[in-house]
């Protein structure tokens, strides 16, 4: 490989590494604002709050006629 095709390489790798870094940001401010609205759901339910979907990854149980 030249120096350039070496370079260019580089430059790739290091676009990719700075959009990872913002999609890793991007995804700490989600779980943030999720944890948020768990704690406030658990709050509001009280004994009804039922974590186990997601434990399993799974989103809330949402009551279709509401």
């Amino acid at each position: 490989m030249t120096p350039k095709e070496i370079n260019d390489l580089k430059r790739k790798h290091n676009d990719l590494l700075a959009r990872g870094q913002e999609l890793y940001a991007e995804v700490m401010r989600l779980h943030n604002k999720c944890l948020e609205l768990q704690a406030h759901i658990k709050d509001a339910e009280g004994p009804n709050y039922d974590p186990i979907p997601l434990i399993f990854g799974c989103g809330f149980n949402l009551d279709d006629d509401l």
